[in-house]
């Protein structure tokens, strides 16, 4: 294979590109391994003398339409992927370092380019799977930085459940089968923030993590259960609304950063706490409305359950203290005695009498009070002596 030198290769097209490496690198049948050697390593001292040639090529397409540059984007993610996957099966039947090198050169140099890519249009970047070649790197490395920053969290007065929730979280985005771009930076910005916190208390981590949308599923259960926990502290619903309303109002104090998140693909961390705070609000405001109802329902049973004396208060008072007086009624623990008349008994006008307000004015008797009374017990006596014949009977 012979690379003319009279090739415009400043036309060339990403696909062309692309094509040729592919041709070079990912041969149908790989059986002469020095004359691949040799062809390999012309190419690649031709790319390298056309580099800006080949770099400009997807550069320059990174500024057109989004479809376009990412169709660029993954064709070149999914040439590496090819490169490396033949890298892999030729070490099986080939152990030269020097056939090794020359796939590692090129690995390499797609992997600078897709880093200077992400320089133009990280959005775009981001959101795309890592290579093969730069997954397999980039795993060892980021599992020896988790290794360090793990060591440094216990040896601190950190929540143990928190330092677990981060550790599982780094270790999670190595274990995924397919590894975004982004989200291996992420979390190697996050590794990076938490060695150089000098101060690694449980509230500062906590809101860390919440300014960098650290929205794994754990780190959300984590504040789930801490609010849970404090709400079951206390039976009171206000108090429970109240705590609910501040824990809201941190959240919103706390900054957030746009377009770095853990999870690409869910929503940030701060909108699933609104959501459970709100809805933990709408429950609590049930059960108010509910225990509202059985407080009213019951006063209304009360109420239906008294029965009905056609007197005025101050009467009621005053008729129990006749019956006081006269030994018809004890005279022992007054208050409970008016307490008990108070609860079960109701006027016309007024349907929760007070028992203090029935056994002062029974004391406090006016004038009309007891001349009305007198009427009252007159009558009584005069139904008595005209139903049962005693008018003439005085002997008691």
């Amino acid at each position: 294979m012979q690379f003319a030198k009279e090739i415009i290769y400043s036309d060339w097209s990403t696909s062309e590109w692309l094509f040729k490496i592919e041709e070079v690198f990912c041969p149908l049948e790989y059986s002469d391994h020095k004359n691949m050697m040799v062809i390999q390593t012309e190419f690649l001292e031709l790319l390298k003398t056309k580099m800006i040639y080949f770099l400009s090529s997807f550069t320059e397409i990174i500024g057109t339409t989004t479809k376009k540059a990412k169709t660029a984007m993954s064709q070149l993610i999914l040439t590496s992927d090819k490169i490396y996957s033949y890298l892999i099966t030729i070490s099986k039947i080939e152990k030269s370092l020097q056939v090794r090198n020359l796939y590692l050169q090129i690995l390499s140099i797609i992997e600078s380019l897709l880093d200077d890519c992400e320089k133009l249009n990280e959005k775009l970047l981001r959101e795309l799977s890592l290579t093969r070649y730069a997954s397999f790197v980039g795993k060892g490395i980021f599992k020896n930085n988790v290794e360090i920053v793990k060591s440094k969290l216990k040896n601190t007065s950190l929540d143990p459940s928190l330092t677990q929730v981060i550790i599982n979280g780094m270790v999670s985005i190595v274990q995924r089968k397919e590894i975004k771009r982004g989200e291996l930076k992420y979390a190697y910005m996050i590794l990076g923030k938490l060695l150089n916190m000098d101060f690694l208390v449980s509230e500062n981590v906590e809101e860390l993590l919440i300014t960098y949308d650290f929205n794994s599923p754990e780190f959300f259960n984590y504040h789930a259960k801490r609010c849970s926990d404090l709400l079951l502290k206390n039976s009171s619903l206000h108090f429970q609304m109240e705590l609910l309303i501040a824990m809201e109002d941190h959240l919103n104090e706390i900054p957030m950063l746009s377009g770095q998140r853990f999870k690409l693909d869910d929503e940030s961390i701060r909108e699933q706490l609104k959501i459970f705070y709100r809805e933990k609000k709408d429950n609590i405001k049930q059960r108010i409305e509910l225990r509202r109802s059985e407080i009213q329902d019951s006063k209304l049973w009360e109420e239906n359950e008294k029965a009905q004396i056609n007197l005025p208060v101050p009467q009621i008072g005053f008729l129990i203290r006749l019956f006081m007086e006269q030994g018809l009624i004890p005279k022992e623990d007054i208050g409970k005695t008016f307490s008990y008349y108070a609860k079960h008994f109701r006027t016309p006008n007024t349907s929760f009498i007070s028992a203090d307000s029935l056994q002062k004015k029974s004391l406090d008797v006016e004038f009309s009070t007891a001349r009305k009374m007198k009427g009252h017990l007159i009558g009584m006596v005069n139904w008595i002596n005209e139903h049962y014949n005693t008018s003439n009977y005085n002997k008691l």
